[in-house]
């Protein structure tokens, strides 16, 4: 049966070992091709390689629910604190009272600890600031009036016409030689303590650039 080269097909005799034509080997058979691997049907509604994936861990979770009750401890301290100062004010508002006096703006407030009076109808006398006053001075607006349990304090301020000189010499000879006194070109301020250092006056002079001096009084007390 006469065979052919599978190389040029070239025909040849079946005792034929070499081709004629192209010398290739006869008779040597093609190995077939491998068969394909199996590979098992897929589970009906899944794929082929199905891969399960880990599941999480929680670890994001727990961070979460940390930060949320942290921030809530903080909500909730703010919350206190803004409570604490309500009822401050509340008791506050219970134990002091304000009232007014005349119709200049003086102010009156009263606490457990003592009673507070300021404003422009708060007149205070000579006795009142343990000094005399200088003459022909006009009393300024804020004089004050403190009053508690351990002293008294009054303050008050004027102005007057006169020179910084003049009010400084006023005052040198009513606190007497005892007084402490610190002057400069345009400021001066004296001070007097009793003994006892239980009443004490300051009094505080400040010449202006028109030549006239405001000048404020000071006069404490101590009852013990």
């Amino acid at each position: 049966m006469a065979s052919f080269c599978t190389k040029c097909g070239t025909a040849a005799t079946d005792d034929t070992q070499f081709c004629t034509k192209c010398g290739a080997p006869l008779g040597a058979v093609a190995s077939a091709p491998a068969p394909p691997a199996y590979t098992p049907p897929a589970a009906y509604g899944l794929p082929a390689a199905a891969t399960v994936q880990p599941a999480p861990t929680g670890g994001g979770s727990n961070a979460l629910k940390i930060i949320l009750i942290i921030v809530g401890i903080f909500v909730g301290l703010g919350i206190l604190s803004v409570c604490a100062v309500m009822f401050g004010i509340w008791r506050v508002s219970k134990v002091v009272r304000v009232s007014s006096i005349g119709n200049g703006g003086a102010v009156s407030v009263s606490t457990p600890s003592g009673t507070m009076t300021a404003g422009s109808d708060a007149k205070v006398s000579a006795s009142d600031l343990g000094v005399d006053l200088y003459p022909g001075a006009t009393q300024q607006q804020g004089a004050v009036r403190v009053s508690t349990p351990g002293g008294t304090a009054v303050t008050a301020a004027y102005t007057t016409s006169d020179s910084l000189a003049k009010v400084v010499d006023f005052y040198k000879g009513k606190l007497g030689a005892g007084a402490s006194v610190f002057q400069s070109d345009k400021s001066a301020v004296l001070t007097e303590t009793d003994t006892n250092k239980k009443n004490s006056v300051m009094v505080t002079i400040e010449g202006q650039s028109d030549g006239t001096t405001k000048f404020s009084i000071l006069h404490s007390t101590s009852s013990s």
